[in-house]
């Protein structure tokens, strides 16, 4: 199987799964976020290992067609960026995500399932 077709289809079932948890549980979303931030070894660990993701994926097809393949090559670049800032500015992306997030949860847990549904339809 192609290797966009595969972060196509893994990246949708993500969006959908955790935008669905954003609608249906997303007032529990802050607890959760206060619990991974208390966490330092936790926070550090997420950012490497979201660094080693998407490095794999970015190595092996970073395509600037202007397809939808270009979609997943952006998605895998915001995704190594936020890896780097888990491991180098966890406490900026935490203020980030405190002020900003909270008060859109159910907006961006629609857009998350917009999106990812329509990853897995295009894989």
């Amino acid at each position: 199987m192609d290797e966009a077709l595969l972060a196509s289809k893994l990246l949708g079932t993500y969006l959908v799964v955790s935008g669905l948890f954003l609608v249906l549980r997303g007032k529990t979303f802050p607890n959760i976020l206060k619990d991974f931030f208390d966490h330092p070894a936790i926070v550090y660990l997420t950012g490497v290992l979201l660094i080693v993701l998407s490095s794999l994926y970015l190595i092996e097809n970073n395509v600037w067609d202007g397809t939808w393949r270009t979609v997943i090559t952006i998605v895998a670049w915001a995704v190594f960026i936020k890896g780097i800032a888990y491991i180098f500015a966890p406490k900026a992306l935490h203020k980030m995500v405190s002020k900003k997030l909270l008060k859109t949860v159910n907006l961006y847990g629609l857009v998350a399932i917009i999106i990812g549904m329509s990853l897995f339809y295009i894989a």
